[in-house]
């Protein structure tokens, strides 16, 4: 039975707006793994990793350090094992808003098996709602479930809290919850960036790094900021 239940309308309700209309998937596909995901009976860490830099700062990495086991190509998600290890990283990009419970029901079984989950995520600096002003390029915050702040969480993640009315939504905000509702430690990382995602930022790198998540990640997407190219 699904985790996420669904979203009842009013019935008091008179506006009507587009989203509110049911498009049918025309292909009528529903995102499942490319083979049947197999779990280990221990699994230490899940990272995972939402958007495009992100996902290529993974994609990029030698495969003797990381393998790629699984896929959901409908949805651009990629579950790699880190070698060595009992960790898994798990990348998502470009996908549909509306699909996010469903991927993260699909996560679910290492999602709950993990001895701890941490998810990072970009997002555009503008975004970032505070009553402070700001000249900043980059701004770190970090959401815990109430399971985090007890002993036996060792990942050294001292940023600070990502306060109202700034929120998460998406597939790393359903896999929190997941691991709120169980009772299970979670930490959700939100960079807020001046550039798109596709800029180099050191301070992420650095985090990667930290985490043993990459050995480098000198990704250079193909973009106009890194290039000398002007139309």
């Amino acid at each position: 039975m699904s985790t996420f239940g669904e979203i009842s309308e009013p019935n008091s309700r008179t506006t009507w707006e587009d989203w509110d209309d049911e498009i049918p998937d025309s292909n009528g596909n529903i995102l499942q793994w490319h083979k049947p995901l197999l779990i280990p009976e221990k699994v230490d860490a899940l990272f995972v990793l939402e958007g495009k830099y992100l996902s290529d700062c993974i994609r990029l990495q030698h495969n003797n350090y990381i393998e790629l086991i699984n896929t959901v190509l409908e949805a651009n998600l990629l579950l790699f094992e880190i070698k060595s290890s009992n960790r898994y990283v798990c990348t998502i990009k470009d996908y549909k808003l509306l699909q996010s419970s469903e991927i993260v029901e699909l996560l679910k079984p290492i999602i709950i098996k993990s001895k701890d989950v941490i998810t990072i995520q970009t997002k555009p600096l503008t975004e970032y709602q505070t009553d402070h002003v700001t000249s900043q390029p980059l701004v770190l915050k970090k959401l815990n479930t109430a399971a985090s702040s007890k002993p036996h969480q060792t990942w050294n993640l001292n940023f600070p809290k990502l306060e109202q009315p700034n929120i998460m939504c998406g597939v790393n905000a359903g896999v929190i919850c997941l691991r709120d509702h169980f009772d299970l430690p979670a930490s959700a990382l939100v960079y807020y960036i001046e550039h798109s995602e596709e800029y180099q930022t050191d301070e992420i790198q650095k985090l990667l790094e930290h985490l043993k998540i990459v050995q480098n990640c000198n990704s250079h997407p193909n973009s106009i900021l890194n290039s000398n190219l002007y139309i």
